[in-house]
């Protein structure tokens, strides 16, 4: 539900996450975990969103479908209230400088805040391999194989995610959204079998997937599944061809966000 909300959030407001994350002390890959699921924020971060979007942090969590509190506004100190008043008075004009004057602050804070957490002398970011999903037959090297090479190193930023990684895949295609979209770059851990429903990268018949594992107990099926609706399960014909790669833990910076 947490997901949902969030997605919803901030469709309605038309923005991408990386534009809703430059208004928060919140990097991309953290944030585009909670939209998709892989993570749930903690109390300060939820409280930290409700104020952004101006909706109470029940109705985040779908304990409720009233987007604000009855006593909301009584939060608001005599001085904020005077500024929302002469707010409402301002024409279409003044009310956009004003935004746009508040909006530089915002970021000029966030920056601060995102500095002092990584002024404390320790390394922040980490550095990672990532494939391209169309290279992943190269992957073999993380459980026996020899060969790995068609790969480029890229620092992320140093969490308990991204520590838990052995290696990335940028993907390709829309066949797991709205969980995982093009060109998203998700963060796997190598292992030779992965539990049921969950997502992974496997290789099939020389084809790279990134899908979710699903097993028809009853029928003794295997498939490969899209998140995507409009696609259709893959049946896995030939078990003994099916090789996987690794769990997908999490998902990274867009590959344009990578610096």
């Amino acid at each position: 539900m947490i997901a949902e909300r969030l997605r919803l959030l901030r469709c309605e407001r038309k923005i991408s996450k990386r534009e809703l994350v430059s208004s928060l002390p919140i990097n991309y890959s953290t944030y585009a975990n909670y939209e998709s699921g892989f993570r749930e924020p903690n109390s300060d971060v939820l409280q930290l969103i409700a104020r952004h979007f101006d909706v109470s942090v029940d109705y985040i969590l779908g304990a409720s479908d009233n987007r604000k509190k009855a006593d909301d506004v009584a939060v608001l100190n005599e001085h904020e209230h005077e500024h929302i008043q002469q707010y409402r008075r301002l024409d279409v004009h003044g009310r956009e400088m004003v935004d746009m004057v508040l909006q530089k602050q915002i970021e000029r804070v966030n920056l601060l805040i995102m500095e002092r957490r990584s002024g404390d002398g320790q390394d922040t970011r980490i550095e990672l391999p990532v494939y391209q999903q169309r290279d992943t037959v190269g992957l073999g090297c993380y459980i026996g194989d020899d060969v790995c090479n068609q790969f480029e190193l890229m620092r992320f930023m140093s969490t308990a995610v991204s520590q838990k990684a052995d290696f990335c895949v940028l993907v390709e295609g829309d066949s797991m959204e709205p969980k995982i979209f093009d060109n998203d770059i998700v963060f796997v851990k190598a292992m030779p079998r992965i539990e049921p429903d969950n997502i992974g990268l496997f290789m099939y018949e020389g084809e790279p997937y990134c899908k979710r594992l699903r097993v028809d107990y009853k029928n003794g099926s295997i498939y490969l599944e899209s998140l995507n609706k409009a696609v259709s399960p893959m049946l896995i014909a030939k078990p003994e061809k099916l090789r996987t790669i690794g769990l997908v833990i999490g998902i990274a910076e867009r590959s344009e966000d990578i610096r």
